[in-house]
């Protein structure tokens, strides 16, 4: 009986092994597209950048984790977990603060870290915690539920900027930014054929974003049949030799481990906090001294590098291929390590290969464009922060696949001529405007368009970005930088969202309740406004003036209040505190005091016999 029942238990898990298997293979099959590959739409797929895909956190049992009101618990970047954070922090915190000595306060912050990190430490395989859930979407546009899709244009505004290509082309390709890089890759791959299978099409176009130029690197090295695949790729800000911020952190080059750049602008710098939030910062850490706070932040970087980040392959293929050998020698060398830097190392060579496999892409017939950003200084984390040009978050050489950059607030020489280094056109000018890029220098100098003070985080809010992509997705009229008037190579950054808002504002003013004049003026900077936005080709100024413009004609008939200039309190006292007592807490300040009235003391004794 007993064996029976076992054997019929069995059958029935074969058969539910075999009807799942079924079922998906039949979901990816399944035609999402009446088109019947007959038509003028090449499918799209979307491959994000870093933490633009829903990861949650699971429990023991697989289920998910909520919150106090019943929402899904994201893992990106961490999953904080209060109670138990103030738990293991508050003792030493306590002790440390009375003692003004370093009471295990170092250690339990080294802790809160990878409590908040470890959901997204890997194993020695560089697998991930299998309590993280990737959100998936093995479907098109069309099939997304509205939450699916609200997700979905809050990184990239399909809804503001509708493109020609049908809903069922369009797809949207998930993973996990700390997990391993292999493995996503060949989801990659898993992904192109179900689009392809489920289209009817035999080639796709890719749209690679910031971190998602890493997995177009290994797909080109890796699988390099899936080139034949590839009617177009559409690289925005991609991350092909990775950031220099990574390479800092991982080679200890990490400029807020040192306590007078601390204390003396890093905050305000790093452009994340308002000056008078960041001062403020700066005089409340004071309440422990300089060493204990120092020790400190160094314990919690050390231990989110070496428990986290060195775990993931995801997070190695953000390094730059000039740093990687000495970061792999440090972090990679033990035994236990040596699957993850087989893999890391295969993805290195994905990097130096990365031109030349574009190359073969275009030999290939394959259409490949790109988008750069540029004269903005990298967020100020490591040390080459401000040697380089970049776009805050990504060193320019990195998007551009090589153009020649003077660094930010410089211009190239008057007798600067460009390199032609990819370029033998002689009627081709490649310097930009500005005379900021040469554009000759890049890969793909006559399909790179390139945008001046845009950051990269802030790349969703540019609509000309966003109309020249999805103008690239849908159609093939644009064959390089020459082809629209309207989308130049060099072009202005901007964010559409004050001005944006500021017009809608305006629109809303009761025009009745105005005299002439104001509602005259107010008229014409609306039209201002509106022109500029719809415009592709406004200049910084121009657009910088039209919502100045706007806003002081809102503040003249009191829709708006003119900002209060901050009193910069905090502001004078940090600087105060930093330029008296340098980088030491408030409980060496009296000794520090007495010494410097003892020494002016002496100073003026001395003087007096002298």
């Amino acid at each position: 009986m007993k064996r029976s029942f076992t054997k019929a238990i069995s059958v029935i898990l074969c058969i539910s092994i075999v009807c799942c298997a079924g079922s998906m293979a039949a979901f990816a099959a399944e035609k999402k597209t009446d088109c019947g590959a007959d038509c003028e739409f090449y499918p799209t797929i979307i491959i994000p950048g870093l933490g633009q895909s829903n990861t949650w956190v699971l429990d023991d049992n697989g289920d998910f984790v909520l919150d106090d009101e019943g929402n899904k618990i994201s893992s990106f970047p961490a999953y904080i977990q209060i109670p138990e954070l103030i738990k293991r922090v508050i003792g030493p915190a306590l002790l440390s603060l009375v003692t003004q000595r370093d009471m295990g306060l170092s250690t339990a912050l080294a802790d809160a870290i990878e409590l908040c990190f470890g959901i997204n430490t890997c194993d020695n395989e560089a697998k991930p915690s299998e309590k993280v859930f990737v959100e998936k979407y093995p479907y098109p546009f069309s099939e997304c539920n509205e939450e699916e899709m609200a997700e979905i244009n809050s990184h990239i505004p399909f809804d503001k900027y509708p493109t020609n290509l049908p809903e069922d082309h369009l797809y949207y390709f998930t993973y996990n930014s700390f997990g391993n890089h292999v493995d996503t890759t060949k989801e990659l791959c898993e992904y192109i054929d179900m689009v392809k299978e489920q289209t009817g099409h035999d080639k796709v176009n890719i749209v690679p974003i910031s971190q998602g130029g890493t997995f177009a690197n290994s797909l080109f090295e890796y699988y390099p049949e899936y080139m034949d695949c590839l009617h177009k790729v559409i690289y925005i800000v991609p991350a092909l030799d990775g950031s220099t911020i990574i390479g800092d952190v991982f080679n200890d080059r990490v400029t807020f481990l040192e306590a007078d750049y601390l204390y003396n602008g890093f905050l305000e710098e790093i452009g994340l906090l308002d000056a008078n939030t960041a001062r403020i910062i700066e005089v409340v850490a004071r309440i422990l001294p300089d060493e204990v706070l120092m020790a400190c932040l160094e314990a919690a970087v050390e231990r989110l590098v070496e428990s986290v980040m060195t775990t993931s392959t995801g997070m190695w293929a953000l390094c730059p291929s000039g740093d990687y050998l000495t970061a792999a020698e440090k972090y990679l060398s033990s035994p236990e390590r040596a699957s993850i830097k087989a893999q890391t190392y295969r993805y290195y060579q994905a990097q130096l290969n990365s031109d030349a496999n574009i190359q073969k892409l275009l030999d290939k017939g394959v259409q490949v464009f790109n988008v750069c950003e540029y004269n903005f200084a990298m967020i100020n984390v490591g040390e080459t922060w401000d040697t380089q040009n970049a776009d805050y978050i990504i060193h320019t050489d990195s998007t551009s696949m090589g153009a020649y950059f003077a660094n930010v607030g410089e211009t190239l020489p008057d007798d600067y001529v460009q390199k032609n280094t990819y370029c033998s056109n002689p009627e081709h000018n490649h310097i930009s405007p500005d005379r900021v890029v040469d554009a000759s220098a890049g890969l793909l100098p006559d399909t790179t368009f390139y945008f001046d003070g845009q950051r990269h985080d802030l790349t969703q809010h540019n609509s000309i970005i966003l109309k020249l992509a999805f103008k690239l997705i849908a159609d093939d009229e644009i064959k390089d930088v020459y082809s629209s008037p309207e989308f130049p190579q060099f072009n202005a950054g901007r964010d559409v969202r004050e001005i944006e808002t500021i017009i809608d504002q305006a629109k809303a003013v009761d025009a009745s309740s105005l005299s002439s004049e104001e509602a005259s003026k107010l008229s014409a900077a609306v039209a201002e406004a509106e022109r500029v936005l719809e415009s592709n080709t406004c200049t910084a100024e121009e657009w910088e003036n039209a919502c100045m413009n706007l806003t002081a004609v809102l503040i003249e008939i009191g829709v708006l209040e003119a900002e209060k200039v901050p009193s910069g309190f905090f502001e004078k006292l940090s600087l105060w505190l930093y330029d008296n007592y340098g980088t030491n807490g408030y409980s060496e300040m009296p000794l520090l005091t007495v010494k410097n009235v003892i020494g002016g003391v002496k100073n003026l004794v001395t003087g007096i016999i002298g």
